[in-house]
């Protein structure tokens, strides 16, 4: 079993079913079942009593300053401490470089100039559908692929600068921080969406079966 941390207000967890279409996705991916929970329901001591392989953090749609993620510490430590593969995905990818001392704020304002791509977050510059990510460094979770993988963005916000802990993996010409790992231990976080894949734009699904790949190797090991 994986576990599927939504990260996102409580409220906005009870209205969505989203999540659930999420989850799904993964299952199938993962071949395996997943388990949706939120963010306040985790602590160590619910992990050691269900005991997944992986863990997968959500998006979210609500600023971290505008209700009381990174006040949880006991979601805190499992993201800092547990040994438990984890993939932070859009805001889960945010929220978790946080957790490990990264810096995070709005990609930047919209020029006069510049398109608003989306009503989210208005006037501001925003990465909204199918984007090239590059691939900077080789690792398991762009096995595989060549340089340039095509996946969907949908966010305003961005990773400014990766605590010392964390080392880049991926970037586009606009974010630079698209995809992080840990430099010792199994956990990544992709400011893409991979579970948003479609089948003209399939890698997304592939970078998921990677990531659940090494998880399950690092499982057996």
């Amino acid at each position: 079993m994986f576990v599927y941390i939504v990260t996102d207000t409580l409220e906005n967890y009870r209205k969505s079913k989203s999540w659930y279409d999420v989850r799904d996705t993964l299952e199938g991916l993962a071949e395996d079942t997943g388990l949706v929970v939120h963010y306040k329901q985790v602590s160590p001591s619910l992990l050691e009593a269900l005991k997944p392989w992986a863990i997968c953090h959500s998006g979210c749609s609500t600023r971290f300053e505008d209700y009381d993620v990174l006040q949880q510490t006991e979601y805190r430590d499992v993201i800092r401490t547990s040994a438990i593969p984890q993939l932070g995905l859009c805001g889960g990818h945010q929220l978790v470089a946080t957790f490990f001392g990264s810096r995070i704020g709005p990609m930047r304002r919209l020029r006069a100039d510049e398109p608003d791509l989306a009503p989210y977050r208005a006037g501001y510059f925003k990465e909204w559908g199918m984007y090239p990510v590059r691939i900077l460094k080789r690792d398991p979770l762009f096995k595989g692929f060549g340089k340039t993988i095509r996946v969907q963005e949908y966010h305003f916000c961005e990773v400014k600068k990766l605590g010392p802990e964390l080392e880049l993996l991926a970037s586009t010409r606009d974010c630079r921080v698209q995809a992080f790992r840990h430099r010792d231990k199994p956990v990544y976080g992709t400011q893409f969406h991979p579970e948003s894949a479609t089948d003209t734009y399939p890698d997304g699904r592939k970078v998921l079966k990677n990531f659940f790949a090494l998880a399950r190797a690092y499982r057996k090991d």
